[in-house]
């Protein structure tokens, strides 16, 4: 059997002839033109930015960490009666006080922060074998400290008798 030439060519790959404006005849690829090779770049456009423009960018995403950096600093600061970790050296200065002042061993210590002093609530060995002090049967001190680790710390304590002398800073 004889195949004549081009007989099993791709039909969508022969040059087509086209009119153009001018009449004259152009050749043309069906399958490859123009239009569908834009058309399948359509979505894909090449965008150049320059590095003026990633600065910009970066220093925008800058100032909003450094902002809401700032919020959440501001935010957890200590407030007016709020319980805190004790001061470099309260712990130790009201530890000391207890001991030489108060003759009691302390246990656990709870510091809260009030405007220009710290107020502790100091939990205490109870001396059940010396009966003639009845202030040796108290399990719990207020203790209230001023000052700073520098200048010093004064702390005043008194026993706690009663539920309403347990709120801190008053």
């Amino acid at each position: 059997m004889k195949f004549q030439k081009g007989l099993l060519d791709d039909v969508s790959k022969r040059p087509a002839k086209v009119e153009t404006n001018a009449g004259r005849p152009q050749e043309q690829v069906r399958g490859a033109s123009n239009e569908v090779d834009d058309r399948l770049f359509q979505t894909h456009r090449r965008t150049t930015r320059s590095w003026q423009q990633y600065l910009k960018l970066l220093g925008i995403v800058s100032i909003l960490v450094i902002t809401a950096g700032g919020v959440i600093f501001y935010l957890t600061l200590p407030r007016f009666g709020d319980k805190v970790g004790a001061p470099k050296g309260l712990e130790d200065a009201v530890r000391t006080h207890f001991v030489d002042v108060e003759k009691r061993t302390t246990g656990d210590i709870d510091f809260y922060f009030c405007d220009n002093y710290y107020w502790a609530r100091v939990n205490v060995e109870k001396r059940p074998d010396i009966k003639t002090n009845p202030v040796y049967q108290i399990g719990t001190y207020t203790a209230r400290a001023t000052g700073n680790s520098e200048t010093g710390w004064k702390i005043a304590a008194t026993p706690l008798t009663s539920a309403d002398a347990d709120q801190p800073c008053k």
